[in-house]
Formats: structure tokens, C-alpha cells, sequence
């Protein structure tokens, strides 16, 4: 039977995996454990899914730069023009050059492939062996949601990457990603968008009521709000603007903004009020240092990455920033390179527009740093696009006041509407988001080109300064090695 990804299904062997199979798609590989054995009791189930959640921040392949979903962040605000590398830095620069996506080997695209598809594939084993495990029906509800919403998160990010973009009104015949399930685990064809994004609301349909009343035990699990959330960023990216706003509306009940001084912290610690999703980094599950979201974004660390590359804000961007927003001057310091309060690795290059929004919990380990995935403050925001592009126009002034003015105390609710408003929430965005892995895709979304001209990054660093949005590139190429293993997949151009 031809392969398409690689799976591998023995807890001992998902808990600890770390590096890069040959083949990365494969249907289920009966011969590495009983699954029968694995899924005897929810006990059992427990730790299947656990493995997934542990599966967002180990190694993939050889590169310590291929460290789950905070990789994923990384490659995508980089590819974009409001988060950049002072100077060029040791990783991500064919990311941010826009050769890594036109090349089937590179190691991007072909991390964000086998990373989506593993997590895809341990969920299969989930959806399709919890029913039959003992237990109490509660548990296996909500061991059952958890994976389904993680297939539909898999499969969306794929379709988002590797598919065009999907196009509202259309029938979007255009292709997208194999889709992978339980019960048809064949060597399969790419479906077509509109396939895929099927296949992603029936899953998140079907988890949300099976979540209903969980109460987690932490935030690297995931519970009813964070499919609500989810659910959201599907419905926004297909143009179902007031379905987008209410699923935002429902995922943001029960969480608050953090306070002025919170914001200050670093963004290391999932016990923040506003954070819904993220991963807290084990000392004794890093494979080293350097696997992990903070040795590239922690201003403080210690390490090649940060002291060649510090990153930088789009100093376009950083001009709207309100004065009296609390975060303008403490977040992001517009003369890094004399500011006596601007914090450098020492050593490292000192740069005008660094952040410093992101710290490690020393300079030189992560041990103990949780990385954010999702806040609260996105839901305000998809619910205010929403809303203005639903023709609710007063709903979204409200939901961005509510927002902004916990971060702006002078923060006065806007009158805009139309464009004008839209544009406004769209800006909030990019500031209140910045480094958190959005930009890629909302460009794409959005069909806007990315810009560098102006913003401070040096064409040393990028090489190009704009990719228009109907460039192939916005698609990625599919890995060789599956193209190899399936000769039913089509390349993208």
C-alpha cells in the first residue's frame, strides 16, 4: 500500500518522537503496537491524547529550528513584514527570502507537513478506538473532542498552507490537502478546498458539544472555548463573517484582560487570564536549548539566533501604535540601539524597533516558559471583523473598545464604519498579535501582498521586499518525499 504519512502509534513512540521519518503520511502501522491495548480504559486514552498535546513543541526532523507549533509561529510572522530579523540570522532566512516555500525540500515545508499530518494521524487513533475503551462516558466525550478538534485544526492549518486560498461565494474546486480519517486511511489524492474546510467544520462541530463542561487541569489541553475559538478562524477565513463573530463570542465567555503590568512579564505563562491555548516547555522533554520558541524570540537569550537576528517590529506599524497605549514604549523600544533600558544577550547586535515582548525565563533555558497559541484578545478581534464585515457595524465598535481599552486607557470607542472601521480593527490586530504566528495567513486571507518597503527590515536580510498576492509561493510546495510515496499527489505550481 502506497504511504502518506507517517504515524507512529505506540505512546512510548509518540511521547518521545523527534525525528524526521522517511515517509511521512502512512496509514496505521498496525504492526508498532495493540492499539487494542492502548485503548483498553480511558486511563489509557489519557495518555494517547496527551501525546498529542506534547506533540506542539518536540523536534521534528534534525533541526532544532522544527519545534512544534512555535516553529510554526515563528515561520509565519517571519514570512510576513511586521515581525523581522534585524540581521541575518542563522535560521529562517529562506523563510524570510520566500525560497523555503518554492522548494520541496526545504525544511519548512516539509516540517509543517509531517508536524499537521502526525498530529492528524494520532487523532485518527483517538476518534476511532476511544468508543470502545472503559471508562466513564464524561472522559470519553471529552478525550473524543479533544481529538476531533485537533483533526480539524490539522487539517485547516494544511489546507491554509498548502492549498490556495479559499474564496467565498465559489465553489472552490481548487485543491487543497488529503484528508485523513479512521476509517479512510488509503493513499488518497488532494481534495479540493472546499473538501477539506468540509471535513474541518463537521469535526469542530462535532467536538464542541462534547467538550460541554470540561474543566481542564491546564491550558496545553483543549477545552470547549478553544474549539468555539477555532471553529471562529475557519468561519473568518471562508467569509462567514457573523458565524465567525458568534463562535468568537462564544469563546471568549469566562476569561478577562490581563492587567498593564501583565503585559510586561515576557508572554511566558498560560496562567495569564487571557490565555486560552498554549504549551508549557519541560526541562526534561526539551531536546536541547535551541528547541524552542523563546531561543528565537526571547529578546534575552542567549543564543546565535537572537544575538545576530534580534526581532524587530515594522516600524510602519509601530507609528500607529496609540502614545497612550500602554505597551508602545515597554513592548517594542524605537531606539534599541541607545535606550539604556532595551535588553540585548550580551554580545548580540543592538537594534532600533526590538521587541521585548517575549522573554525567556533565563538567557540560557526555556525550562519552565509556556508558549501562547491562542489568547482571549483574538476572539475581541475576530468578533469586531466579524461583525464589521457582517454589517453589524455598532457589535464590532464595541467589541474592539472592549479590547483596546484595557491596553489604551484614553482609548475612545470609534466612530468609523465601513472600510474605515474595518481597516482600524485589522491594524489593532497586527499590534496586539505581533509575534504570535498570525501574519502569513491573514495576508493570504486577506489577498494582500506582502510589503516591506519602509518598515526596517534591510534587503541584506529579506532579499525581497514584496511578494504580490497572487504569487505561487502563497502555496507551498508539497515535500518530494510524499510526492515520491504517492504518485496520486498533483504538485502546486
Amino acid at each position: 500500500m502506497k504511504k502518506i504519512t507517517k504515524i507512529l502509534i505506540s505512546l512510548a513512540l509518540v511521547f518521545a518522537v523527534a525525528s524526521c521519518d522517511k515517509d511521512y503520511l502512512e496509514t496505521y502501522p498496525k504492526d508498532a503496537v495493540d492499539t487494542g491495548a492502548v485503548f483498553t480504559d480511558t486511563e489509557g486514552a489519557w495518555g494517547a491524547i496527551n501525546g498529542i498535546h506534547r506533540l506542539l513543541y518536540i523536534r521534528y526532523q534534525s533541526d532544532q529550528d522544527s519545534y512544534g507549533q512555535s516553529a510554526m509561529m515563528m515561520i509565519l510572522d517571519l514570512a510576513g513584514e511586521d515581525c523581522y530579523m534585524a540581521g541575518p540570522a542563522n535560521r529562517y532566512l529562506g523563510v524570510t527570502r520566500w525560497t523555503a516555500f518554492e522548494s520541496d525540500e526545504n525544511r519548512a515545508v516539509v516540517f509543517a507537513w509531517q508536524f499537521f499530518y502526525k498530529i492528524i494521524a494520532n487523532a485518527n487513533l483517538i476518534i476511532g478506538n476511544i468508543d470502545k475503551a472503559v471508562g466513564p462516558q464524561s472522559e470519553k466525550n471529552v478525550i473524543k473532542g479533544q481529538a476531533l478538534t485537533y483533526r480539524g485544526w490539522a487539517h485547516f492549518m494544511l489546507a491554509q498552507l498548502y492549498g490556495m486560498r479559499y474564496e467565498s461565494g465559489k465553489e472552490n474546486t481548487q485543491l487543497g490537502v488529503p484528508i485523513m480519517t479512521y476509517e479512510s486511511p488509503e493513499a488518497k489524492a488532494r481534495n479540493t478546498v472546499e473538501e477539506v474546510y468540509t471535513q474541518v467544520n463537521a469535526d469542530l462541530d462535532a467536538a464542541i458539544p462534547l467538550l460541554a463542561g470540561y474543566k481542564r487541569v491546564n491550558k496545553s489541553h483543549l477545552d470547549q472555548s478553544v474549539a468555539y475559538a477555532i471553529k471562529a478562524r475557519v468561519a473568518l477565513t471562508q467569509g462567514k463573517w457573523i458565524e465567525a463573530a458568534t463562535n468568537a463570542d462564544n469563546a471568549m465567555k469566562g476569561y478577562s484582560f490581563m492587567s498593564h503590568e501583565q503585559h510586561f512579564e515576557g508572554y511566558n505563562n498560560y496562567d495569564n487570564p487571557e490565555w486560552m491555548w498554549g504549551s508549557k516547555i519541560q526541562a526534561d522533554q526539551m531536546g536541547n536549548a535551541f528547541d524552542n520558541f523563546f531561543a528565537y524570540m526571547g529578546y534575552n537569550f542567549n543564543s546565535r539566533g537572537v544575538k545576530e537576528g534580534p526581532r524587530c517590529i515594522n516600524k510602519l506599524l509601530y507609528d500607529k501604535i496609540s502614545d497612550t497605549d500602554v505597551r508602545k514604549t515597554r513592548l517594542w523600544k524605537k531606539n534599541g540601539k541607545t535606550d539604556p533600558t532595551a535588553i540585548f544577550p550580551e554580545g548580540g547586535l543592538k537594534a532600533d524597533y526590538v521587541h521585548q515582548k517575549f522573554m525567556s525565563p533565563s538567557s540560557s533555558s526555556a525550562a519552565g516558559a509556556c508558549v501562547p497559541y491562542m489568547r482571549v484578545a483574538e476572539m475581541y478581534l475576530m468578533a469586531a471583523e466579524g461583525y464589521a464585515r457582517g454589517g453589524e457595524a455598532d457589535k464590532a465598535r464595541t467589541r474592539l473598545y472592549e479590547l483596546l481599552s484595557t491596553r489604551d486607557p484614553k482609548y475612545k470607542k470609534s466612530t468609523l464604519s465601513g472600510d474605515a472601521l474595518i481597516d482600524e480593527i485589522l491594524v489593532a490586530r497586527r499590534i496586539e498579535l505581533w509575534g504570535e504566528g498570525f501574519r502569513f495567513l491573514y495576508l493570504k486571507r486577506l489577498k494582500q501582498p506582502v510589503d516591506r518597503n519602509g518598515t526596517g527590515i534591510t534587503a541584506t536580510v529579506a532579499s525581497v521586499m514584496t511578494v504580490e498576492s497572487g504569487d505561487s509561493r502563497w502555496q507551498w510546495q508539497i515535500p518530494l518525499v510524499e510526492i515520491r510515496a504517492n504518485d496520486l499527489i498533483v504538485q502546486n505550481p
